[in-house]
């Protein structure tokens, strides 16, 4: 037996990891896309065309290497290399498409370039806070992976009769893949729903549009267009003029605190009984929205006042939030916690991007994030206790407990039965939702057990009327109350956008908003207290909520590739710089799909000018 595989060997090995991947993408498919022959038809030329587009990465390194190894001479050992290489590449085509599975059930989005990030970002993968039964199972899934891929190797090149014919395979996934292409350009030119929406399912998946050519056959095109807009951001012009800024004479000191997946709903007695009661006391905000649907946009939001898609210029420009800036103009002292991390999201770069590193201070590893928060807090009431009193401080602190696997300690227990371990792979969601909905309330009971300690620390050491406390959720959760999501960063709906707000403002009345507010308006609520005088449209997209004339028509939310119009009676999403199939989204305000879209486009339409105007208004145009 020779040591080097023949072509048609290498032929059979790609053949049969071709139909693994092609099992892969087949799972993604759903019932929906066999609804009808002509959908079934193009769900199966996709299926089998795309299986081999993704794993081209492999094919493409493999053949390559296979003909450098032969033309060297065959060894043994080029031949180890080889299957070695060939196992690898094929194995982590199967196990990429394996995690967009388990990504796309949850969160309803493929791997993008918020995932992307999320991985290549230090302190990314932590943030997950999968448990270590999650590590295990996750370990064990990659380990089956790569083993199959080498049994199919160990079959594919034993001496076997049977071999593909190379160029009819390739013939017939040529055909799947014109046939698909041809299939999705007539349904983008007569907007056919069915094959539109299959389309979403798969990972990278590239629209084909032949506008043109349909008018010409006399296809009428329905709206084919998805709603989107496309940016190029040139140069920041931020503020659009200066400040003028005169310092107080008695500053504030502030202490912000900023809790993951605080939901609107989590602000009640039985659950939050220590921030209800200051809420009783504070400007509470019943119906707040977050800038957007993860942890990146929710705390960009909140501290630059500005659309979710303004981070991407200002993380190239390392340029700090005009409110971070003026409290370091006017001698704060810092003093920065957080138990999720600084550099995942990038708020190094971006929110605290001119702050002193030795007033950031991470507890990110170790043990269980509820202890890690109780460690920040006595870490944050100490630097309270040992500042200069002859200045101005500001406290900011991230609590982790709230994110997923939600963790407490046995005596914030309130709402049972809950998940003892709660696995991300192996976890029944539909069946254990309320069981895991029940950790995340015990969470926030917790958490709100820490701010009672914030807060009765202000108040013995009679600081509690010179210091602002702001309490908001960087974004909401959801629990399969309106999706088949559970968590974040997916929808617009009010349980992944709507969060807990909270301001107590010394020498402010208590008073409750009910209308729509959101993480916009509390830079331009805060600036004027700090001694800015320039109107909010100066700096940021909010409004300073407590203006008498302080009315917000509507909230605006972002996430990676989309930024949605919330309003009292409908919600819509479109794509911003979107790569692959994202459409514009229109829902009521229960969150169902509109019957009529055009119809609240209509009705929003200065909204929606107002917000693409917004969407640069703050940056100089590419070019």
């Amino acid at each position: 037996m020779p040591p080097m595989p023949s072509r048609d060997r290498i032929d059979r090995f790609f053949l049969l990891s071709g139909l693994w991947v092609a099992l892969h993408v087949a799972v993604l498919t759903g019932e929906g896309t066999f609804s009808t022959l002509g959908v079934g038809l193009w769900t199966l030329a996709t299926t089998v065309s795309y299986a081999f587009l993704y794993l081209l990465p492999a094919v493409i390194p493999g053949y390559l290497l296979h003909w450098l190894l032969q033309r060297r001479g065959a060894t043994h050992a080029g031949a180890r290399f080889l299957a070695f290489v060939l196992i690898a590449l094929t194995g982590m085509v199967q196990v990429l498409l394996f995690a967009d599975r388990v990504i796309y059930g949850m969160y309803g989005f493929h791997i993008n370039g918020f995932v992307v990030d999320l991985v290549f970002s230090p302190g990314g993968i932590a943030s997950l806070g999968a448990s270590s039964s999650t590590e295990l199972t996750a370990t064990l899934v990659v380990i089956s992976l790569l083993a199959v891929q080498a049994a199919s190797y160990y079959w594919a090149t034993r001496p076997l009769r049977w071999a593909p014919r190379t160029r009819w395979v390739l013939l017939a996934i040529l055909g799947f893949a014109v046939g698909e292409r041809l299939a999705y350009g007539y349904s983008a030119a007569a907007h056919y729903q069915p094959i539109l929406s299959a389309s979403e399912r798969y990972p990278l998946y590239l629209p084909t549009t032949f506008s043109h050519l349909a008018t010409r056959l006399g296809i009428k095109e329905e709206g084919a267009d998805d709603g989107g807009v496309r940016i190029k951001h040139g140069g920041l012009s931020y503020p659009l003029v200066p400040l003028r800024v005169e310092p107080p004479a008695r500053p504030l000191n502030i202490v912000w605190l900023a809790v993951e997946s605080l939901r609107f709903d989590m602000l009640e007695p039985a659950i939050m009984p220590k921030l209800w009661d200051l809420s009783e006391r504070s400007l509470r905000l019943e119906n707040h929205y977050s800038g957007g649907n993860t942890t990146q946009m929710g705390i960009f939001s909140m501290f630059y006042g500005l659309y979710g898609n303004y981070w991407f210029p200002m993380i190239a420009a390392r340029r700090s939030p005009l409110l971070m800036d003026v409290l370091q103009q006017q001698n704060y002292q810092f003093s920065l916690h957080t138990s999720q991390g600084f550099t995942y999201p990038a708020f190094d770069k971006t929110v605290f991007a001119q702050m002193n590193p030795a007033d950031m201070h991470v507890l990110s590893e170790g043990p269980p994030a509820w202890e890690r928060d109780r460690q920040n807090i006595d870490n944050l009431l100490a630097f309270i206790d040992r500042r200069d009193p002859a200045r101005p401080f500001m406290t900011y602190m991230f609590f982790e407990a709230t994110h997923a696997q939600y963790t407490f300690p046995p005596e914030s227990v309130i709402a049972r039965p809950y998940l003892e371990d709660f696995n991300y792979l192996s976890a029944d969601f539909a069946s254990q939702m309320g069981q895991i909905k029940n950790r995340y309330i015990n969470s926030a009971h917790y958490v709100d057990q820490q701010i009672g300690r914030i807060v009765t620390h202000l108040r013995e050491r009679k600081l509690l009327d010179k210091t602002i406390i702001i309490v908001l959720g960087d974004h909401g959760e959801e629990f399969m109350d309106r999706s088949s999501r559970w968590g974040h960063a997916a929808e617009f709906n009010r349980y992944q956008t709507s969060t807990t707000a909270v301001l107590w403002l010394p020498g402010q009345k208590a008073h409750v908003i009910r209308g729509i507010t959101s993480h916009l308006d509390i830079p331009a609520t805060l600036m004027p207290l700090l001694g800015v005088y320039n109107p909010p449209e100066d700096y940021s997209q909010g409004y300073n909520m407590l203006a008498a004339d302080f009315h917000r028509a509507y909230a605006v939310a972002a996430d990676w590739q989309r930024v949605a119009y919330i309003g009292e009676k409908f919600k819509i999403a479109f794509p911003v710089n979107a790569a692959g199939v994202i459409r514009q989204e229109a829902l009521d305000n229960d969150d169902r799909p509109l019957s009529d879209p055009g119809q609240a486009k209509s009705e929003i339409r200065p909204a929606m000018l107002e917000i693409m105007n917004n969407l640069t208004r703050f940056s100089r145009p590419k070019g």
